[in-house]
């Protein structure tokens, strides 16, 4: 009797698979943005702001699945460290827009060069460049926007 597709080769679910991996880059993140001072939730929200379009709270908070209460706080810490600012949503009065600071946007850019030099390598392991570009296409295709 053969695997069913959603069991690997070393019987762990593919599911349990890429939550096990999942959790391995978010210890890496972890290891490597700790000395610059930021969480790896934090650099995640400065990526969201710069890279997604998302410049109001409510739509962060759906984009990387974090309650509203713990956007409040994590936008107050981000504020708090000058990497944050709020303005008035031109299009909403009653919300606000966030903005990376000219120190927010130095520390993402930091934050990008660390995973660049750090994260990745220590992530994709003995991976070589072919069997990395397949992995990425082979997880692309699971999104349901792929």
């Amino acid at each position: 009797m053969t695997n069913p597709s959603y069991i690997n080769a070393s019987g762990i679910p593919l599911g349990k698979l890429i939550g096990l991996v999942n959790q391995h880059k978010e210890r890496l993140l972890h290891q490597y943005l700790t000395p610059i001072d930021i969480s790896s939730a934090q650099f995640k929200v400065l990526a969201a702001i710069e890279f997604d379009g998302t410049k109001s709270p409510a739509e962060i908070s759906k984009l990387l699945a974090i309650d509203c209460g713990s956007m409040t706080r994590m936008v107050e810490r981000l504020m708090k460290k000058s990497l944050l600012e709020k303005q008035p949503n031109p299009e909403d009065k009653r919300g606000v827009i966030l903005l990376l600071t000219p120190e927010g946007k130095a520390v993402l850019n930091e934050c990008i060069a660390v995973i660049e030099s750090q994260v990745s390598p220590s992530l994709v392991g003995d991976l070589s460049p072919d069997e990395v570009k397949q992995l990425s296409g082979l997880l692309e295709r699971l999104l349901p926007s792929a």
